[in-house]
């Protein structure tokens, strides 16, 4: 038996593709929303995995809010990278992570898993 939990995250924060051929290589920003999926297997006595609001606090604890993705991330900020680099630093905090889904748009979005 297993469980998994989504919470969804709003941060703003700039960044650019230096690489990229478009007008996404000139700095801009975004209203970014993140969707983590965790896994648990087993509930508490109140019928809890994980409170939702430790896994907000989590995600909160980044540090991403109003910031500039370019000086944290070590590779380029990308949609894909941004979902990687969340996926990667929640799962080192020791959860089970499934997959982080990263919109850079109400349209668009790159969502992270690991075989």
């Amino acid at each position: 038996m297993r469980w998994i939990l989504t919470v969804r995250y709003e941060f703003d924060a700039s960044h650019f593709l230096p690489n990229f051929e478009g007008p996404c290589r000139n700095l801009h920003g975004h209203r970014w929303t993140v969707e983590l999926e965790v896994e648990v297997k087993e509930l508490d006595k109140s019928g809890v995995g994980i409170d939702f609001g430790i896994l907000k606090k989590e995600l909160e604890s980044l540090g991403l809010d109003h910031t500039h993705l370019n000086d944290i991330l070590p590779y380029p900020p990308s949609a894909e990278n941004v979902a990687r680099y969340i996926y990667q630093r929640i799962k080192e905090k020791g959860y089970k992570v499934i997959s982080v889904r990263v919109w850079e748009t109400p349209k668009y979005a790159a969502k992270y898993v690991e075989d």
